[in-house]
């Protein structure tokens, strides 16, 4: 499939982006998210293709904003219930429907819904169990089974989320970069944003700030509590999961919306111009307006993690990590006690010592020949 010409990107972005946004359809605003569409539709290298150039599925743009539109009218389908919906009861193999699901969620809601054997676990690669679109799931139920796994949090990580927004400072990116040696990924996938993967120091953040203005447009009237299956039907996600992922990247990674951060704006920028972040990172606007009691009810358990990777960095070497491993408190104890009895031992040999030295010096002075 060929790049979309004009009237094609007019199309898409209407579908996509709302009426309000539409308009910026050919501006650099979707510049980032018009390459998103077109690496996994229309591919310059046809081995990245999700669905392979002359695949009779779909054979032009329009055919994918039709299985938006399909998907967005009832989110309640199942994967089979989507593509015979749109397809009719046509033959259609199960890496077909895979690949059609894949690629139109990833379009109309920058989610990725079948990720192989790769998971956006965060970091301790056990925090985050995302489950695939298939079977009899229900697409709306998938979508928010997979957002609100995070929000079953604990008295203790609530606790834990407080502290970390008190010492937000300590996660601006610049630091994370620069102190902590971490790498800022940028990633398409919503549900990647802020995993981090300890193992290669790999901390990914969801770039596509357009799209989140856009789709944040479509809801504005409404409540920021609108749930997942009604934000789903206006072709969307919940406001709320929204305006927590603009904020934490305007105000925790790239805090450029309180004060002239120089060296947050300066990274900003890099990523913008080396790792094709979008540019409009740059711009702050919120779309609606911020509660006063705003709380990262989505995010705030990665922020959390993220934070206390930072505190507790994992070990730099297998000697570190060996200690590290038989350290416990009891051993400690252990510790403590042998060290109070090594300094009470050395204490009285030392007391020995300074007696025999006293007697001698008595014995030289009382016998001087």
């Amino acid at each position: 499939m060929f790049h979309p010409n004009d009237e094609e990107r007019k199309q898409i972005a209407t579908s996509i982006f709302g009426k309000e946004f539409a308009h910026r359809w050919n501006g650099p605003e979707s510049k980032a998210y018009f390459d998103h569409y077109c690496s996994l539709v229309c591919p310059e290298d046809p081995g990245d293709a999700i669905i392979h150039i002359g695949t009779q599925t779909l054979k032009c743009h329009t055919d994918v904003v039709s299985c938006v539109k399909t998907l967005r009218k009832n989110p309640s389908l199942t994967v089979d219930g989507f593509i015979t919906e749109f397809m009719g009861t046509g033959s259609l193999n199960d890496k077909e429907k895979k690949n059609i699901s894949k690629l139109i969620v990833s379009i109309a809601f920058m989610i990725d819904c079948s990720p192989g054997d790769y998971f956006a676990v965060g970091l301790e690669r056990n925090d985050f169990i995302r489950d695939k679109w298939d079977g009899d799931v229900r697409f709306a139920a998938y979508v928010q089974e997979a957002f609100t796994q995070q929000r079953r949090a604990t008295k203790d990580d609530e606790e834990k989320v407080i502290e970390t927004m008190i010492q937000k400072k300590s996660l601006k990116a610049w630091k994370l970069a620069k102190r902590y040696d971490i790498t800022i990924r940028p990633t398409n996938n919503l549900l990647d944003h802020l995993a981090y993967d300890t193992s290669t120091k790999t901390l990914s953040v969801f770039h596509q700030l357009f799209f989140l203005r856009a789709h944040l447009a479509i809801t504005k009237d409404q409540s920021l509590e609108l749930g997942f299956e009604e934000s789903l039907s206006l072709g969307t996600l919940p406001p709320r999961l929204l305006l927590e992922t603009l904020l934490t990247v305007h105000t925790v990674l790239f805090p450029i919306i309180y004060t002239e951060d120089d060296k947050s704006y300066s990274l900003l920028q890099k990523m913008i111009r080396k790792h094709s972040f979008d540019q409009e990172a740059k711009l702050i606007d919120f779309v609606r307006t911020l509660p006063p009691d705003m709380v990262f009810e989505y995010w705030g358990s990665r922020l959390a993690k993220l934070h206390d990777a930072i505190k507790r960095p994992p070990p730099t070497n297998p000697v570190v990590s060996w200690l590290e491993r038989h350290t416990s408190e009891r051993n400690a104890l252990m510790v403590a006690i042998v060290g109070l009895f090594l300094a009470a031992l050395f204490g009285f040999l030392s007391f020995v010592v300074g007696l025999l030295q006293l007697i001698l010096a008595w014995v030289v002075w009382k016998h001087p020949n």
